[in-house]
């Protein structure tokens, strides 16, 4: 008997990973069958803790970098000539980083083992996303792997540099926040109460403002751990609620209404999936399976659904514009460039010029969102700078008239 490590889905559509153990492969899979599990990944051998603690942190902290590392060195070698199983196996013998030399190491197990690599890419979902893994498996089915890997590094290096301007736009505003929090929190507990201290002893009273500032840390001082606990079960609730397929659904769906990340969600899935679809339909995969193959890998539950819907529409023979529009996947601009590449018979660029429209709105949005967030983190740190040195004015004046000389 020989232990397998695995990962897939139960019945219910929950992600869930383990070791089992078997005669072969084939008997490996029949278990998992069995117990109600469709295996996306099946290995040989058990992974060491440490092993597997190790690429857990590092794929959770730069699973994208990891898959751009993979898909660009992979490129250059297949690129040149060599078959996929000899370009992995030299990727292998070469990495030096140990996660993604374990990567390497499993998919050339199991492309040797007969599997394509998009469907070795899918045993790590926190490296490979599903539109990764659909496009490189569209490569596969239609012999363009070079070019449709060539497109996805060009749209994953897109993605890489905006979240980069992303998080360094947002690194000045975070600071601000956290030294403001540190300059209240050592007001309210430290100064507020020498100074409350200070004033009675010479009969002087405190300010309304200052008084209320002196409720306010009385209350986190006294019932710290009120607010600690509170703060946890919100935690603790969110995340259990997440953890179910209508808690997930709901979540997604409440997620477009929020002002200004909502846009950004929406024109995130129209720029994925218009350059997925481009790059399956340009690549000769017929619409069917492009669409089934762009269901997968909406990360969206909410537009997920309306994108099944639209698929079901289309296979009874409504247009693919006239069916997006019904289910309102993409915006009027969108749809009119769809109308006309149906009419054309060239969706391929209708798709390419509504990825490049909504990839500019996307960066706008978050030029938007960074602005914003800078201007809310200064007013509030201005805010509570404000509120802490009016108080501690009005109460040395306060204190300099009631004094008696």
């Amino acid at each position: 008997m020989a232990k397998f490590t695995y990962k897939g889905q139960d019945a219910t559509g929950k992600s869930v990973s383990g070791v089992i153990d078997a005669g072969d492969r084939k008997s490996a899979i029949a278990l998992l069958r069995n117990r109600g599990i469709n295996a996306t990944a099946l290995v040989e051998g058990a992974m060491s803790a440490a092993k597997k603690q190790k690429l857990s942190f590092s794929v959770g902290m730069s699973g994208g970098k990891i898959a751009l590392n993979f898909l660009q060195k992979f490129l250059q070698l297949h690129a040149g000539g060599l078959p996929v199983g000899d370009a992995i196996k030299i990727m292998r013998m070469r990495l030096t980083n140990p996660q993604e030399k374990y990567i390497a190491e499993t998919i050339h197990k199991d492309v040797c083992e007969g599997k394509t690599i998009a469907m070795a890419m899918r045993g790590f979902p926190n490296v490979f996303t599903n539109n990764t893994v659909c496009m490189v498996e569209a490569g596969e089915k239609t012999g363009n792997l070079v070019t449709v890997v060539r497109n996805l590094i060009d749209f994953l290096e897109t993605k890489q540099s905006i979240k980069k301007k992303f998080i360094a736009g947002m690194v000045y505003p975070a600071t601000v926040c956290v030294i403001g929090f540190i300059v209240t929190i050592i007001f309210l507990f430290f100064v507020m109460p020498r100074l409350q201290k200070m004033l009675t002893s010479l009969g002087g009273e405190l300010p309304t403002i200052a008084k209320c500032l002196i409720i306010v840390s009385n209350f986190a001082f006294q019932y710290w751990w009120m607010i600690a606990s509170g703060t946890l079960l919100a935690i603790v609730g969110f995340f259990s609620y997440k953890s179910t397929a209508k808690g997930r659904y709901n979540i997604h769906k409440w997620a477009l209404h929020i002002p200004i990340i909502g846009g950004i969600i929406k024109e995130n899935f129209y720029c994925q999936t218009a350059n997925l679809l481009a790059t399956l339909l340009g690549s000769g995969i017929n619409t069917t399976e492009a669409m089934t193959l762009a269901e997968n890998a909406a990360e969206n539950l909410f537009f997920r659904k309306r994108f099944i819907d639209s698929k079901k529409m289309i296979l009874d023979g409504v247009s693919m514009a006239q069916a997006f529009e019904q289910n309102e996947i993409f915006p009027d601009l969108g749809l009119d460039l769809l109308s006309v590449g149906e009419n054309t018979g060239d969706l391929a660029s209708s798709f390419r010029e509504v990825f490049k429209i909504y990839h500019t709105a996307l960066l706008d949005h978050l030029g938007i969102l960074t602005t914003a967030v800078t201007a809310i983190a200064m007013g509030t740190a201005f805010a509570m700078v404000a509120v802490l040195a009016l108080s501690v004015i009005t109460s040395v004046l306060k204190m300099t008239s009631s004094m008696k000389i």
